[in-house]
């Protein structure tokens, strides 16, 4: 389940970056994934949407306001690189 979401847009780069941060139960994983942890915890990506989507893990955390808290740093960082956010539709 997705508690977090911000997305971003730069004004001159064609491409949107999107940071979530997903709660997970343990033993919700419908597949093993090596490597992925299966689990009860907060997992944070980034996504690089343009040509093509990259996403990355940021990090695997026991506790909501760690995951948060990595997810508040990633957006200091990305507005620091001239990111915007982009408003979320009501």
């Amino acid at each position: 389940m997705v508690i977090a979401k911000e997305e971003f847009n730069h004004p001159t780069q064609a491409s949107r970056v999107v940071l979530s941060v997903f709660q997970q139960t343990a033993g919700s994983s419908r597949t093993a994934v090596q490597g992925m942890l299966d689990e009860a915890g907060y997992l944070v990506t980034e996504s690089w949407l343009g040509a093509s989507k990259v996403v990355k893990t940021l990090g695997f955390f026991d506790s909501r306001e760690s995951a948060l808290a990595e997810l508040q740093s990633r957006t200091q960082e990305l507005v620091r690189q001239r990111f915007q956010p982009v408003p979320s539709a009501a």
